[in-house]
């Protein structure tokens, strides 16, 4: 005798499997055919080096920088109550090809001015960038490679919060036996990947995978418990 049951969930593994490389690969097919073209430089660029800020006046500074290699632009967000997270945190303060810019009209001896710098190009936004800091509390630039800007993204910001949603939701998979308490937990995971799209997309998307398969096991097991319920009536 074929349990149904096992069968549901080899065929929600596999269709999950499927949705996660779908979801990581970035290709969702809208028509039978799907053309994908690799060419080895479609990646985003590296982060910018250099990163420097040198105080020219009372209330002015001098931003300084090397391009990341395969950069076409830099972007350099600013804010006085932290260094910025992402490309839409705190305020613009430069978008362009060039290596420097001139900040004026600042409070250096009330305020701390943080700045954070990434390098785009049309493949995507750098994952490590370089902050400096500059005023009250002033610290040193630092250039931050893609692999400390992962772990930092995982404990402070929106991706911090997601992040302990994400393990919230993982440890409930694993202790609670309830089919129904599964399928939200795997939602969860997919809300989790959805906003963290804009920040990382490359962590973002296996999550949303990961979400799916678990909640095609989940909707699995509820329709097997059901019918066992049914058969046994």
């Amino acid at each position: 005798m074929v349990h149904c049951g096992s069968r549901n969930a080899r065929l929600g593994i596999l269709i999950g499997i499927l949705l996660l490389l779908l979801c990581a690969s970035g290709v969702m097919a809208a028509g039978p055919t799907v053309s994908i073209t690799v060419t080895k430089w479609n990646v985003p660029p590296l982060a910018p080096t250099h990163f420097k800020i040198t105080q020219t006046g009372a209330a002015s500074a001098n931003i300084t920088w090397t391009k990341g290699t395969a950069a076409n632009i830099t972007i350099i967000r600013g804010s006085t109550s932290g260094y910025p997270f992402s490309i839409f945190d705190g305020d613009s303060i430069y978008s362009g090809n060039g290596t420097y810019v001139e900040v004026g009209s600042l409070g250096l001896n009330t305020y701390t001015y943080y700045y954070t710098a990434w390098s785009q190009n049309e493949y995507g936004t750098s994952i490590g960038y370089a902050r400096a800091s500059i005023g009250l509390e002033g610290e040193p630039s630092a250039d931050v490679s893609a692999l400390t800007a992962l772990i930092i993204s995982l404990i402070e910001g929106p991706m911090g919060i997601m992040n302990m949603m994400f393990a919230v939701a993982l440890m409930g998979f694993g202790f609670w036996k309830k089919s129904w308490i599964r399928v939200v937990l795997s939602l969860a995971l997919i809300i989790w990947g959805v906003f963290a799209m804009p920040y990382d997309i490359k962590v973002a998307a296996p999550f949303i995978g990961i979400g799916f398969i678990l909640f095609i096991m989940g909707i699995s097991q509820i329709i097997t418990v059901s019918r066992e319920a049914r058969a046994e009536t």
